[in-house]
């Protein structure tokens, strides 16, 4: 994940896939799953990637997701991602 944060305007509208740690999950928000995986880097002080989905894990789980970078997603309400991996499916 560090790469993707630290070079993340090259992988802008790409799809990529990416692997981590589910650390805290809030379902059924904007009808969307929403994921914080982190995968051991870091890069400026952050450490995890938030990523949408309607697929359905847990806190604790290893995952791989498969999805779309959006840079600079504002959501309204002080929600402001960075980075952030929307439409993402998990890669079984």
């Amino acid at each position: 994940m560090a790469e993707l944060l630290s070079d993340k305007k090259s992988f802008s509208a790409k799809s990529i896939i990416v692997k981590g740690k589910v650390v805290k999950v809030n379902n059924g928000i904007m009808d969307k799953n929403w994921v914080h995986i982190v995968d051991g880097t870091q890069f400026e002080n952050k450490n995890d990637l938030t990523i949408t989905t309607t697929e359905t894990v847990n806190i604790g789980d290893i995952v791989t997701f498969k999805g779309i970078v959006v840079l600079d997603k504002d959501f309204g309400q002080g929600y402001v991602y960075d980075v952030l991996l929307e439409e993402a499916k998990l890669v079984k």
